[in-house]
């Protein structure tokens, strides 16, 4: 696998398809290491910052399931209030126009509720 995944690196060098095949091929919990130079941001991510600094980024999926009932009835009982993080509480049928403002930041747009029903 680790061949395949260099044979692939060797053979594309210098695209975005090299980390995708990288990390299409590795293993659960396993590591894809990315050396290189880029002195300047790529499509607007600083990828120049992740070699500059020499940041290990790694990922894993947040246990939300765990936790979301216990948030939600924080939520619920008015101990924790949303308010700073939504800016725009619109009805599901406007669902279109909320992708619009909050994609291309338009009217301030950080956080958008759609509520079904109305």
């Amino acid at each position: 696998l680790l061949d395949r995944a260099k044979a692939v690196a060797n053979l594309e060098k210098g695209s975005d398809k090299v980390l995708l095949a990288c990390m299409s091929a590795v293993r659960r919990g396993g590591f894809v290491s990315v050396l290189g130079v880029y002195s300047s941001p790529f499509d607007n991510f600083p990828i120049h910052q992740f070699f500059d600094k020499g940041i290990t980024l790694k990922g894993g999926q947040a246990p939300a399931h765990k936790h979301i009932d216990k948030l939600l009835a924080h939520v619920a009982n008015g101990d924790v209030r949303l308010d700073d993080i939504i800016s725009h509480r619109l009805p599901l049928s406007q669902a279109p126009h909320a992708y619009d403002i909050f994609r291309n930041k338009k009217d301030n747009c950080t956080k958008v509720v759609l509520k079904p029903g109305e």
